[in-house]
This record gives structure tokens, C-alpha cells and sequence, in this order.
């Protein structure tokens, strides 16, 4: 009976012009009463499939949101406690020579600085030695958080600026042939590996630092770049002919400079104490040498 009346319904509304919207479906079953007809509309369905199909679609913009807030959380002057005292505690993440071990190429945040080195990552801390915040930072990049320096636990450490500071002395470049080449020849390079030690007073303790070459990186001056944890070194019976682990060939004639950034881990010792690591790296550029490259031609000549 419920069916004939759904039919008749339907008749009724055709012959009077009253129709469902054309993208809408009228459905019922022959148990339908008036009261059970439901209007099925497409848009609302396709709306509700693609909510179904993406259920993770609202917590991906409460994550992004969340993002938002901490980089503005991040980016605005910190607030600390007047009263209250708090230190900093800076470590390597990664360090030169050692990325394939600790995955550090893998990670986006640990992207090396503009001078070669990796980034610091530092803690702040308070008196409880609980963590507050942690960040990741270039040597001479602003402080994040500028804490007055009454506030800070007065300790005696070296930190990369002032590891920066001393006189570090670059290496020094030398090539075999001296300053010489042919095209497509192998040109030995090498370069000077010395450790270096500084000694200085901080707050009335003698602290004497230490200077350690871990890295040099190569600029071949012709578009090539190569860094190595190694300097190389001196290869008396070398040729030209003789490929080495620090050589390098030029496919072009012309003059080209050739430089080399080393960079230094460093280490101190307070009043003889043991000696501590210094987070970053201090890179050091050398002085280019110039390497002139000639072609060779071979020419036929007849004895008479």
C-alpha cells in the first residue's frame, strides 16, 4: 500500500510541476510511509565521502596551527624570571667527517652553516638543570633568547666565539708540480695538519685551548669543490700521470686559484683540569695558490 502511495506521490508532483532538484535523489523503499521519504541531495554526499575518504584532514590543521603557534612562540623575545638563574649547555649534533655515522645528512635541521661547519645545538637551562628550551644555531647568528648576563651561572667554559677569537693559522697549500699543470694531468695537492695550542686567564683561572684539524675543504677554482678528512701529503716520486687521494685534474687550460677552508674542533682545560670539548667548529680559509695549466701538443719531426 505504502508503495502505490509513493507512486502516486510522485505522479502527483510530476503532473503539477514540482520536481526534485536535478542534482537531488527521491528514495524510498515499499515499506516507506510519507514520513520515512528522505531526499538525498548529491553535493551533501560527495561533501561527506570526501570527509570520509580524508578523516585526518582536521587533525593535519590543528597540527599545522600547532606549527604556526610555536615558530610565533619561537620567533618572539623570551621572557625569564628575573629572580631566577639559568645557564646554557651547547653540544655537537653532528661533526665533520662523522655525518655518515651519526645519519647527519639526513636530516634537514642539520644543514652545515654557510662556512662549511655544522650547526650548535644549545639548551637553556635552569638552576635544576631542567631543560627549557633548545634550539640549533650558526657561530654569529643573534641570540634567540637574550638572557641578562646577571642571570646567567657564572662558569668558566669556552664557547665557539671566543674559540673564533684566537689566532688560528690556516693551512698552508702546496701542489706538486709547484704551482704547475698539464690539461688532464693529475695535480697533487696537499695541505698542513699542525694542532695549535692558546692559553688565556678567564675569571682569574688559567684555561689553555686547543685547536685540532678535522676537515678541509677543497675549491679547485674551475667549479670543483671536494671535502676531505684528510690534508694529504707529500709525494716525492709523483707525476702527472699518478692520480692520488688528493689530487685533482683540470679538463681546461688556463689559470686557476686554488684554496682550502679547514675546519678545527677545539678543546680546553681549566687550572689543569681535564679537557672539554668545545662545541662547533672555527673554519679557517687559506691563502689560494695559483695553478697554471698548459696543453700539450705533439708534433712529428723528421731527422735528416
Amino acid at each position: 500500500m505504502s508503495f502505490k502511495a509513493g507512486l502516486l506521490t510522485s505522479l502527483m508532483a510530476i503532473t503539477i510541476g514540482i520536481f526534485p532538484p536535478s542534482n537531488s535523489v527521491l528514495l524510498f523503499d515499499k515499506s516507506s510511509t510519507e514520513k520515512d521519504r528522505v531526499l538525498f541531495d548529491n553535493d551533501k554526499i560527495e561533501e561527506r565521502h570526501r570527509d570520509k575518504i580524508s578523516p585526518d584532514r582536521d587533525h593535519r590543521s590543528r597540527i599545522n596551527e600547532h606549527n604556526a603557534h610555536d615558530d610565533k612562540t619561537e620567533n618572539e623575545a623570551e621572557q625569564f624570571p628575573k629572580n631566577k638563574k639559568f645557564r646554557y649547555h651547547d653540544f655537537d649534533a653532528c661533526i665533520p667527517g662523522q655525518e655518515s655515522v651519526n645519519s647527519c645528512n639526513s636530516i634537514p635541521d642539520q644543514t652545515r652553516c654557510d662556512d662549511g661547519t655544522f650547526p650548535i645545538t644549545r639548551q637553556v637551562l635552569n638552576e635544576e638543570g631542567r631543560v627549557l628550551r633548545q634550539y640549533r644555531y650558526c657561530p654569529g647568528d643573534p641570540p634567540k633568547f637574550n638572557i641578562p648576563e646577571e642571570q646567567l651561572i657564572e662558569e668558566i667554559s669556552i664557547d665557539i666565539e671566543r674559540f673564533r677569537s684566537y689566532p688560528i693559522q690556516a693551512s698552508a697549500i702546496s701542489s706538486d708540480p709547484n704551482e704547475f699543470s698539464l690539461r688532464n694531468g693529475h695535480t697533487h695537492l696537499w695541505a698542513t695538519a699542525e694542532n695549535q695550542t692558546f692559553n688565556s686567564n678567564l675569571s682569574g683561572s688559567t684555561v689553555r685551548i686547543k685547536a685540532i684539524p678535522i676537515q678541509w675543504n677543497w675549491n679547485y677554482g674551475d667549479g670543483t669543490t671536494r671535502n676531505l678528512d684528510f690534508p694529504g701529503e707529500p709525494a716525492p716520486n709523483h707525476t702527472l700521470r699518478d692520480e692520488t687521494p688528493t689530487s685533482h685534474s683540470y679538463g681546461e687550460t688556463g689559470k686557476f686559484k686554488v684554496g682550502v677552508t679547514t675546519l678545527y674542533r677545539g678543546e680546553f682545560s681549566v687550572d689543569g683540569g681535564p679537557w672539554q670539548a668545545i662545541p662547533g667548529q672555527a673554519a679557517v680559509a687559506s691563502t689560494p695558490i695559483e695553478i697554471d695549466v698548459w696543453r700539450t701538443e705533439k708534433e712529428l719531426i723528421a731527422n735528416d
